[in-house]
């Protein structure tokens, strides 16, 4: 268990030497890591499992609605 906030859990895998080539060209095609690869493909997969939600950019022309509906706020 990660009781320190500033450390990001760790996981090791073993990986099929397919798998690990796959990995480790995509990780030189993005000029990233092969850590940092694998850290996306999972997040990746598990969005599209819907266990994480998908970030939604805002939409142009839109504004924040921070600050609204609160009384004594900046106007």
């Amino acid at each position: 268990m990660n009781t320190d906030e500033s450390m990001s859990g760790r996981v090791n895998v073993v990986l099929s030497d397919d798998l690990y080539e796959l990995v480790k060209d995509l990780a030189e095609a993005e000029q990233r890591s092969q850590s940092q690869m694998t850290a996306i493909l999972v997040k990746e997969a598990l969005t599209a499992r819907g266990m994480i939600p998908q970030n939604k950019p805002p939409t142009a022309g839109t504004s924040s609605s921070k600050g609204r509906g609160k009384k004594g706020g900046d106007e």
